[in-house]
């Protein structure tokens, strides 16, 4: 038989870790769930789960893996849902970007369930566009996937779930939970704050009648993060409170640094403002920030391969050894 795996939430996120698993030929039982039926019958349709199931404790019942796959709100809810149902031996991850809220609601699960936090960041190219939304086998290649376990994490389970992130094609980053929000807090987080307040000053203006006229492409692509759902946004900022203030100090700063050569009417110093800001995206985006030598990861990922299966097929159904 073979090891289950269960993703929970099958948006684009869940739908793509179930087809970057079938793409790395892993030997697995792939179970997916979600609330919308819809989307159950896209994931079968797609290839990236092998059964649909639509009762959470049905889709969960014999995992050795449970994968919550969606925004901070939801992963607290399933949490909560499956506190007394999940086996010990069992691993749970999500990838919320946020993680000290979910290590905490991770307490309630009996001793022996083992939860490590992930939070999968993707290296966009020059060819990416942000209204890009269909599930991919590639979405993972090549980019960052972050794991958060506690010293308390058994090194077995970190052992799977570095095997598991391998599988998808992206390279695993361990990091404080802590240091891991700060870091999101800015690289993430902050551009929802900003888009939201941009959103906010433009619609809230007594022009928007006319404005909204003008309101094109680029409008809407500097809006979408504060698209998302509120309830959930405001969330994850509350969550993100303490660094996304200091975050918010120092985007402030920036606009009081722009305005006063807008000010000034400094053209040349505008000019190299922007430069300066326009050459760090170059670099990211080729991914020169701190660049180190190229890794062959084929070989990696072979013997994670191994691991992960090994290590899951352990957990099929509960830690026999508990």
């Amino acid at each position: 038989m073979k090891p289950r795996l269960t993703i929970i939430g099958l948006g684009r996120l869940g739908t793509s870790i179930g087809l970057a698993l079938k793409k790395s030929g892993a030997e697995l039982e792939i179970v997916g769930h979600d609330k919308s039926r819809e989307a159950i019958g896209h994931a079968q349709k797609a290839g990236a789960i092998d059964k649909g199931e639509w009762n959470l404790y049905n889709a969960c019942e014999g995992a050795g893996l449970i994968v919550l796959s969606m925004p901070l709100a939801g992963v607290l809810e399933n949490i909560n849902l499956l506190r007394e149902d999940v086996a010990p031996g069992v691993i749970v991850t999500d990838t919320a970007s946020v993680k000290m809220p979910v290590l905490e609601a991770a307490k309630v699960f009996k001793p022996g369930v083992h939860f490590i936090g992930g939070d999968p960041v993707f290296r966009p190219t020059r060819n990416d566009t942000p209204l890009e939304t269909d599930a991919s086998a590639d979405l993972f290649q090549n980019g960052v996937y972050c794991l958060t376990p506690t010293p308390a994490t058994e090194p077995d389970a970190v052992q799977v779930i570095t095997g598991f992130v391998s599988m998808l094609g992206a390279k695993p980053l361990f990091l404080d939970p802590a240091e891991h929000d700060g870091l999101a807090a800015g690289a993430q987080h902050l551009a929802t704050v900003a888009e939201s307040a941009l959103l906010k000053t433009v619609t809230a203006s007594s022009g928007w009648r006319e404005l909204n006229k003008f309101a094109g492409a680029d409008f809407f692509a500097a809006t979408q993060l504060a698209a998302h759902p509120a309830a959930s946004t405001a969330q994850m900022l509350l969550a993100q409170r303490e660094p996304l203030l200091q975050w918010m100090d120092l985007y402030g700063q920036s606009l009081r640094d722009m305005k006063m050569l807008l000010v000034e009417n400094d053209a040349a110093g505008l000019e190299k403002w922007l430069a300066s800001a326009q050459d760090a995206r170059t670099n990211w985006l080729n991914n020169e920030v701190g660049v180190s030598t190229p890794v062959d990861l084929s070989e990696v990922r072979a013997g994670a391969l191994r691991m992960f299966i090994g290590g899951l097929a352990t957990r099929f159904g509960g830690d026999k050894k508990k």
